[in-house]
C-alpha cells in the first residue's frame, strides 16, 4: 500500500495530482492548523502581465489555532463574482476556458459554507478531468487526533496499513525515519520537477494552479503530462526496489 499524505488544498499546482496519481490512497490532511497566507484558501495564476494570487475569503479574526477542517468561508463579501471575474479576464481567450468554466463555476456558485469542502469538490472535480482514480481519505475521519508532525503522519500510515510514504521534500526536516522504519514503512520522497508546456502568455511560469495546465492544454495533453511527470519525480524505480 502506498500512501500519501496531503492538505486539500485550493485547486492545487501539478504536483499535488502527480502525487496523488503514484498513491494507491491519498489523504487530505484536514485535522491541521489552517495557515494564512498559504495555498490552502488561494492560489497562483499567469495574467497577460504577471503573477496573480485568487483566493477565497475565510474567517480568521481570532481563530488563529483553528484547524483546516473548521475554516469557513467569509460568504458575506459576495466573493465569489470577483473570484470569477479574475479568472474570466485571465483564461477568457484560452483554447480551454470552457474546460475550466466546467470545472469552477458549478463549487463556486454553490455557496457552501467551510473551506475544505470548496477545495475538495474542486480537486473532485480536477481528478474526473484529469482521470485519476485513486482513493482518497479525509485524516479527520482516521481517529488521529492529539497527534503532531511526524507522529501524525505515521499514525495516519499505520491506520492506513502503508507499506511505503510518500513524503514533500520537507519531510527531510521532520519526519522522524526511525520510527518509520520501526512500523515497517519505507518512507520515499516526491522530488518533483515541474514540466513544461505550452502557454498563451510568453516567458513561460511553474508552479502555477491546475487550472493553468487545463486552460491551456486541454484534457489530453493535461493528463498526459500530470500523468508522465511521475518519471521526472524519480518515485517509480524506488517504490518497486
Amino acid at each position: 500500500m502506498i500512501v500519501a499524505i496531503q492538505q486539500p488544498e485550493h485547486l492545487p499546482w501539478i504536483g499535488f495530482f502527480n502525487k496523488m496519481l503514484q498513491s494507491d490512497l491519498y489523504v487530505y490532511l484536514d485535522n491541521v492548523q489552517f495557515k494564512k497566507r498559504y495555498f490552502e484558501n488561494r492560489n497562483r495564476i499567469k495574467t497577460k502581465d504577471d503573477i496573480k494570487w485568487f483566493s477565497v475569503p475565510v474567517l480568521s479574526k481570532g481563530k488563529y489555532e483553528q484547524r483546516l477542517d473548521e475554516v469557513l468561508i467569509d460568504n458575506t463579501s459576495l466573493w465569489g463574482k470577483k473570484y470569477l471575474g479574475l479568472l474570466e479576464h485571465t483564461y477568457k481567450k484560452y483554447p480551454y476556458w470552457e474546460d475550466i468554466k466546467e470545472i469552477v463555476y458549478p463549487c463556486i456558485n454553490n455557496n457552501v459554507n467551510k473551506l475544505v469542502d470548496l477545495n475538495l469538490a474542486l480537486i473532485e472535480r480536477c481528478r474526473e478531468y484529469l482521470q485519476i482514480n485513486t482513493p482518497t481519505e479525509r485524516a479527520s475521519n482516521l481517529g488521529v487526533d492529539g497527534f503532531f508532525k511526524s507522529d501524525l503522519i505515521l499514525e495516519i500510515c499505520s491506520k492506513t496499513k502503508a507499506k511505503t510514504y510518500i513524503s514533500g521534500p520537507d519531510g527531510r526536516n521532520y519526519l522522524s525515519l526511525d520510527k518509520f522504519s520501526q512500523r515497517g514503512i519505507t518512507v520515499v520522497y516526491h522530488d518533483f520537477i515541474h514540466p513544461g508546456y505550452k502557454q498563451l502568455q510568453n516567458n513561460f511560469a511553474s508552479h502555477l494552479s491546475i487550472i493553468d495546465l487545463i486552460g491551456n492544454c486541454g484534457p489530453e495533453e493535461s493528463r498526459k503530462i500530470v500523468k508522465d511527470s511521475y518519471l521526472i519525480a524519480g518515485l517509480k524505480n524506488e517504490i518497486q526496489s
